[in-house]
């Protein structure tokens, strides 16, 4: 390790720690992980959350350590010592106290955050971090929930089978409240349905408590459900979809799926007919689409379709 950093954390030294912003990224990178090892010894110690001296070290300290890992891109080379020390602060409080201040372990917790999961895109980076990630989302603190849930949406976009081992965890999350892992459930349905098509039904009674988007993307899953086929996924989303369809922001998405829907399980429909019929006649601009589902189940239902 790098004496000066030796001399900082060995010696808890606080005048001495803003002189590593002094030195080159370069050449520090070599110490990187054995110093997260020590800020993890130093924290980890029974009087850190009262001492205001160590914290005040640690927190330069992290500083210095994630600005050179970003500079000199060794993310990969430090990842298991970053994740390490950001699993660490697990074991200890992280709600915030009575005046909405964090407490040392979340600071440490979110300084390490973006450092880890910026690298959305790299998978061994990944692997290590996303197993601890989702342990956050239940601890308590709502700032480094959200800011994971934002995080782990960019996950999804490229990683979504690391994602899919811990659905249960997201969808429990979402239901507590956390809408904004909406985002995630398309990606990761298509890796492993299950566990959402159990909770289908509480999913779907969220959504008049939804905000816009985050409507969006609960339409977004049922049309990646729908597309899969599945007879009781398509018996509990129709009356909820028919019932949506009256809402002119999303009716159009909501045809949409109707139609995947009325391609494989027309008969399903056979009943709401009367019901589409009415919205048609108040939205003239779906008759287009409502066509094509009075075509589907009329192959099925001829003297229905004619009434």
């Amino acid at each position: 390790m790098h004496q000066l950093f030796r001399l900082v954390l060995g010696q808890k030294d606080l005048s001495r720690a803003g002189d590593l912003f002094s030195l080159d990224d370069s050449e520090i990178e070599d110490s990187l992980t054995e110093a997260l090892e020590q800020i993890k010894i130093i924290s980890s110690s029974s009087d850190y959350q009262t001492n205001n001296n160590d914290q005040a070290v640690v927190e330069i300290c992290i500083t210095r350590i994630t600005t050179a890992i970003r500079e000199t891109e060794s993310i990969e080379k430090h990842a298991k010592a970053l994740v390490g020390l950001w699993d660490s602060c697990l074991e200890h409080n992280l709600r915030p106290s009575g005046k909405d201040e964090d407490t040392p372990h979340a600071k440490i917790a979110s300084d390490i955050m973006s450092c880890i999961l910026q690298n959305y895109n790299r998978p061994p980076v990944m692997a290590l971090a996303i197993p601890i990630a989702v342990k956050f989302l239940h601890r308590g603190n709502k700032e480094l929930c959200r800011n994971m849930s934002n995080y782990l949406s960019l996950a999804a976009i490229t990683k979504a089978d690391l994602l899919a081992d811990h659905t249960d965890v997201i969808v429990k999350s979402i239901l507590q409240g956390n809408a904004m892992l909406l985002r995630v459930l398309p990606a990761v349905y298509e890796k492993k349905p299950q566990p959402i098509n159990r909770h289908l039904t509480e999913l779907l009674a969220l959504m008049s408590q939804l905000e816009q988007p985050e409507q969006y993307h609960l339409l977004r899953l049922l049309h990646v459900a729908a597309k899969r086929k599945q007879p009781e996924v398509v018996q509990k989303c129709i009356p909820f979809l028919i019932r949506h369809l009256k809402d002119s922001t999303h009716n159009d998405v909501i045809l949409n799926i109707l139609i995947e829907i009325a391609g494989y399980e027309p008969v399903a429909l056979n009943s709401f007919l009367p019901m589409l019929k009415e919205i048609g006649e108040r939205f003239p601009y779906l008759i287009g689409q409502m066509a094509r589902i009075y075509g589907a189940v009329g192959h099925v239902d001829e003297e229905k379709t004619q009434q």
